[in-house]
């Protein structure tokens, strides 16, 4: 099972990769609304909506984009800092530990900050159907692009690492969606600590921005 697992996204990258993102999105999707679900007066409501559309970006979105950047791009990149000199004297192991940290470092120094961010709202916020889509996006990452964007720091840079270091590249797309799950939870569970809100002086509960039951979380997939 596991070697036809790994074969199917050998053989079909974008195919397979959108199929298991949008189950996985959909999946931490309705895990965080059922562990710590965003109550409205005494009731809480499961929101499908809210599932349905994380699951069109996860698979139409974020998996296409993903295939691109992680198993195409990034895996090419090596370290400009790294003279010619410096791969022939040093060690193969040592010249891919310098190449892992420098796409690292430029996976998350750029891409969160310049693409999933400002796309996962963009979407997000036109698939909710929202008036003026692109204001609403605006207005959300004025108010919480950095704050997202230090969170993920605290989370990716060092699974990245690892992912980058143990995983084969046709599978990273898939283990950071599962990784994706706690994030989710993670920042719903952020949103229903006490204290959540603009001016409460903690970090981690200004980064999930929801006005009423019919709006999502702002996360970040990364």
């Amino acid at each position: 099972m596991l070697h036809w697992y790994s074969s199917l996204f050998k053989k079909h990258p974008f195919k397979a990769n959108m199929t298991s993102t949008g189950i996985f999105f959909g999946t931490g999707d309705a895990l965080a609304q059922l562990l710590f679900p965003h109550k409205d007066g005494d009731e809480s409501e499961f929101n499908f909506q809210r599932t349905l559309r994380a699951m069109i970006y996860g698979s139409c979105f974020f998996a296409p984009m993903g295939v691109l950047w992680y198993g195409r791009k990034l895996p090419s990149l090596k370290n400009p800092f790294l003279s010619a000199t410096h791969r022939q004297q040093w060690s193969q192991k040592k010249v891919n530990a310098a190449d892992i940290l420098y796409r690292v470092g430029l996976d998350q120094l750029f891409v969160p900050a310049l693409v999933w961010i400002p796309m996962y709202n963009i979407v997000m916020t036109t698939l909710a159907m929202h008036e003026h889509p692109l204001e609403v996006a605006a207005e959300k990452l004025r108010n919480n692009w950095w704050n997202v964007l230090k969170a993920n720091w605290t989370v990716w840079p060092i699974f990245q690492l690892a992912s980058f270091t143990l995983i084969p590249v046709h599978l990273r797309i898939v283990c950071a969606n599962v990784w994706s799950v706690g994030w989710n939870c993670f920042l719903s569970f952020a949103h229903n600590t006490p204290g959540h809100g603009k001016g409460s002086g903690h970090v981690i509960e200004e980064l999930v921005d929801i006005e009423d039951s019919e709006q999502e979380q702002t996360m970040v997939y990364s």
